[in-house]
């Protein structure tokens, strides 16, 4: 018998520096290959074992992804606080 795993790309959620970000993916990201969240923000895909704790909410990633599924977004959202993502991609290094 074969196992299947199903893995719901909605569902991943990428965390960088303790934020957990959202990201339109077509197909499950390599070890490697570099990833556009919703919020802007372009980082490297690495694999863990390990899970960093605790872990926030972009709330910038979140806007972005209820407006795509056309959700009713309260005015009291906390990513109408958080400041506009420039047009230009931002990427941590190791010197952020």
């Amino acid at each position: 018998m074969t196992v299947r795993i199903y893995l719901d790309l909605d569902k991943l959620h990428l965390v960088v520096r303790g934020l957990r970000h959202r990201a339109r993916l077509a197909r499950v990201p390599k070890a490697g290959d570099q990833v556009t969240m919703l919020c802007g923000l372009v980082d490297v895909v690495e694999y863990t074992i390990e899970a960093e704790k605790p872990v926030k909410t972009c709330w910038t990633c979140d806007l972005h992804y209820r407006r795509g599924l056309g959700f009713t977004i309260p005015p009291t959202h906390p990513g109408f606080k958080a400041s506009e993502p420039s047009s230009r991609k931002r990427r941590y290094t190791s010197e952020s």
